[in-house]
């Protein structure tokens, strides 16, 4: 049982998370931009014996999607692009020049959004206005089996091994059942998109990998991976509690949970072990340290939220963390149930708390709170 004080603190941290959700609209803009890549591709792929299957992974897929807070950043769509061709009779390089051809007749066709081809290490990338999407060419992974896949890389000789469809079942399960009682609890009220009913876990990676662009601004290149912040909060993840009890308790744990292995810093993939998503830190150590720095800082700003007193403080805390505009959203929607709560006759003092909750006792006649640790309505 929370108290008034928790109940409040854990609304207006939920509202401002949830601020951080793509728009609808720009939602089905993306999926229809992968669909129209996947569908290219398929169809450039059926004069080949050989067939293939593209598919969205990462954040679109988790359901971990965040808007930017940066001008000079992107939102990013993962996707790969399966050959069903045997290892042994292609190589990394006639690989991704295959899936490189594929695109190049995708960009000639002119597809709406007139993107643009780059090419990485691993993937392809189509640059759209507001957003890019990457494209991994991949093989399947006769060795491991299932879902598993490989991927190219210009700088390393050998395959990759990596298996983001069972990545994706793995992240899920890990909060499924919170996951089906909020979708149950949702349609009762009125159907809504699956994808935008998020889970306790997925809001805490939504809040930091916001806390982690803030927190690097003006050298995003160093900033942990999404996959790194996403697989260490999954581990961390207990299962139940409120939503900031969770946020302070996974951001806590994260660090002690990257391991090191003769002084290599390794966050495996939970279902290809092979895979070390911290495999950059070894050309890149000071992201290492950086990475444990940001922890730190975040573990220390969120436990300030639980430890201020008053909307007004807490809103100010929290653009520290998230930015001004989820704060100011969460404002409006406080603003808004204190007024409906008052004009309901249900607004109460907390005494034991001094915090504003809507009670069926005490009744206060409407007026303004200006005084500190009260809402304004």
């Amino acid at each position: 049982m929370y108290t008034d004080r928790d109940d409040q603190l854990n609304q207006l941290l939920s509202t401002s998370i949830e601020w951080l959700d793509i728009t609808d609209q720009d939602y089905r803009l993306m999926v229809s931009r992968y669909r129209a890549v996947g569908a290219s591709l398929d169809k450039y792929w059926d004069a080949s014996p050989a067939g293939g299957e593209v598919y969205p992974q990462g954040s679109i897929r988790l359901g971990t999607i965040t808007r930017n807070i940066h001008g000079n950043d992107d939102i990013d769509i993962d996707l790969v692009a399966r050959r069903d061709l045997a290892k042994a009779s292609v190589t990394q390089a006639g690989l991704k020049e295959d899936v490189g051809a594929g695109l190049e007749l995708f960009i000639k066709e002119e597809p709406e959004g007139g993107p643009l081809l780059g090419e990485g290490k691993r993937c392809w990338t189509l640059q759209y206005p507001g957003f890019h999407v990457d494209v991994l060419p991949a093989v399947p992974d006769e060795q491991a089996g299932g879902t598993g896949i490989s991927i190219t890389d210009t700088k390393v000789r050998t395959w990759l091994p990596s298996n983001p469809i069972g990545y994706t079942n793995w992240f899920h399960s890990v909060m499924r059942e919170e996951h089906v009682a909020l979708v149950e609890k949702r349609m009762a009220i009125a159907p809504v998109p699956e994808w935008s009913i998020k889970t306790t876990l997925q809001r805490t990676v939504q809040a930091l990998k916001r806390h982690r662009d803030i927190y690097f601004t003006g050298h995003l290149e160093d900033r942990p991976t999404s996959v790194i912040t996403t697989t260490l909060a999954a581990h961390a993840y207990a299962g139940g509690g409120s939503l900031y009890d969770v946020l302070r308790a996974v951001t806590a744990a994260m660090p002690g949970l990257v391991e090191e292995r003769n002084g290599i810093y390794v966050v495996s993939n939970p279902v290809q072990p092979k895979e070390n998503f911290a495999d950059r830190w070894r050309d890149h150590p000071r992201r290492a340290a950086q990475f444990f720095e940001w922890a730190e800082h975040a573990a220390a700003d969120f436990a300030r939220l639980g430890e201020t007193r008053g909307v007004e403080t807490v809103l100010e805390k929290m653009a520290l963390a998230f930015g001004e505009r989820p704060a100011e959203h969460a404002q409006r929607v406080a603003g808004a149930g204190l007024f409906e709560s008052r004009r309901a006759g249900r607004l109460a003092m907390a005494t034991s708390t001094g915090t504003l909750a809507a009670t069926g006792t005490r009744p206060v006649r409407g007026h303004s709170f200006h005084g500190p640790g009260r809402a304004r309505p």
